[in-house]
């Protein structure tokens, strides 16, 4: 018992330690500073003059750093035909909508299945795999299809909300408040 209250003492100190060494070298955001204290400027002797010339140095000036900036909610496509994508895909997610609409989910299923092994990394056709796997309560399916989602289309914010709207759907009826 006397042993845990040490480990745990030791290893706050050492998380303290490192936000210590974090906070010591930060530097303003968007630039870096440069120690302009030091610099000479250059000297050089010629033989064909008596004294030493000196060559005017450019001093460095602070560069700006790149800032980045999150995705703006309106720049992202909020649907699958907004994203531009293959022609079949969007064909058999269209027939995956049609099929699913008439109350054939294995249909959708496999159109949408098509769709992925023509583009695995479209975020959209996992999001719609996902919707559908939650519709037919295979919950722990439609929250790893949702993640997945999510992983893909990192930054757009309309597509991680529905996504996660589904993950917490999946969770809810899994019992998982």
């Amino acid at each position: 018992m006397r042993f845990a209250g040490t480990v745990q003492t030791a290893l706050r100190a050492a998380a303290a330690l490192g936000l210590l060494m974090l906070a010591a070298c930060a530097t303003e955001v968007g630039q870096r500073e440069i120690d302009q204290s030091n610099v000479q400027p250059a000297v050089e002797t010629r033989p064909d003059q008596a004294g030493p010339v000196v060559q005017p140095q450019t001093i460095p000036q602070a560069v700006p750093t790149r800032i980045v900036r999150p995705p703006v909610l309106g720049d992202a496509p909020k649907t699958l035909a907004e994203s531009n994508p293959n022609p079949a895909v969007l064909a058999l997610s269209q027939q995956a909508d049609a099929a699913r609409k008439s109350g054939r989910p294995e249909q959708a299923e496999a159109a949408l299945g098509r769709a992925l092994r023509i583009d695995p990394r479209n975020p959209f056709v996992w999001q719609s795999l996902a919707s559908l796997h939650l519709s037919e309560q295979l919950f722990d399916l439609a929250e790893n299809e949702a993640q997945k989602s999510t992983s893909l289309g990192r930054g757009n914010l309309s597509l991680e909300a529905a996504n996660w709207r589904i993950i917490a759907a999946a969770r809810d009826g899994r019992g998982d408040a």
